[in-house]
């Protein structure tokens, strides 16, 4: 059974700009290389104001762990994430499987 991993990153006021362009030069160039577990990204518009919500899918747990640890390895997310994270001011991760009913 897949897991899915909602991933909610809460920017500074006035940031989300700034965090865009840095998706665009450093973030999405790291992250493509991992893009078959990326189901998307969004932006938070009304109510969800200076988010980047991300949701990924695998196939377990251990999958999960094996993707990350590699991400988290990877140089090119490091530059990445060393110019996005001052921007954070909160993180929050859900696991989450499908509901029985749904396709």
């Amino acid at each position: 059974m897949s897991i899915y991993e909602l991933r909610t990153y809460t920017l500074y006021v006035g940031r989300l700009n700034e965090a865009i362009d840095i998706y665009l030069n450093y973030g999405w160039p790291a992250i493509k290389k991992y893009e078959k577990n990326l189901i998307k990204y969004f932006i938070g518009d009304i109510g969800a104001l200076n988010q980047i919500i991300h949701v990924w899918q695998f196939d377990d747990d251990k999958h999960r762990r094996d993707v990350w640890n590699k991400i988290f390895s990877d140089e090119d997310f490091l530059k990445f994430a060393s110019k996005f994270r001052p921007l954070v001011m909160r993180q929050e991760n859900k696991l989450m499987t499908a509901a029985p009913w749904t396709p």
